[in-house]
Parts: structure tokens; C-alpha cells; sequence
């Protein structure tokens, strides 16, 4: 199981990344961009989630952990389709 966190910039993504690992569920990260005024506790971020639309072996890296993937980005998860109304 991976656990997707999405939104809007400024949603409030790495909010719930942080919950997320306080409970107990790892953030996939990579740790290249760093903590600044707007999120002192850091962005909860990878990289390699941008190459997402080429390459999604890497999800194997990220089962059982927390990742953050930007909400344009959903429909290339494996297995998902374009949102069809509201969800």
C-alpha cells in the first residue's frame, strides 16, 4: 500500500505528510529542498515523483510509505483514470 497526500500548492500537503508520519506512516522523501519560512518543518518532497508520467518503477521504493504527488500528476498513477466529476 502507498499513501498518496495531493492538493493545491499551499493545501496544506506538507501538513498532512507531517500527520501522516506522526502516526506512524514514513514519508517517501528525498529531502532536496529544504525547510524555509513558508514550512519550517520542510516539504516532504521527492524528486522523482516529477518523472511520474516517463517512469512509475519507482513506486516500488515507495510501498508503505507516505508520498506526496502533485495533483496534476494523479492520473498517471498506475491504474487510475481521469477524475470524472466530483470524488
Amino acid at each position: 500500500m502507498i499513501t498518496v497526500v495531493t492538493g493545491l500548492p499551499r493545501s496544506g500537503t506538507s501538513l498532512a505528510m507531517q500527520l501522516l508520519e506522526g502516526a506512524g506512516i514514513l514519508p517517501f522523501t528525498d529531502g532536496c529542498r529544504s525547510a524555509d519560512a513558508s514550512n519550517p518543518q520542510g516539504y516532504y518532497e521527492a524528486e522523482i515523483v516529477k518523472t511520474l508520467p516517463q517512469d512509475s518503477a519507482w513506486l516500488a521504493q515507495a510501498e508503505g510509505r507516505a508520498v506526496k504527488v502533485i495533483h496534476l500528476l494523479l492520473p498517471q498513477l498506475p491504474g487510475t483514470t481521469a477524475p470524472t466529476g466530483c470524488w
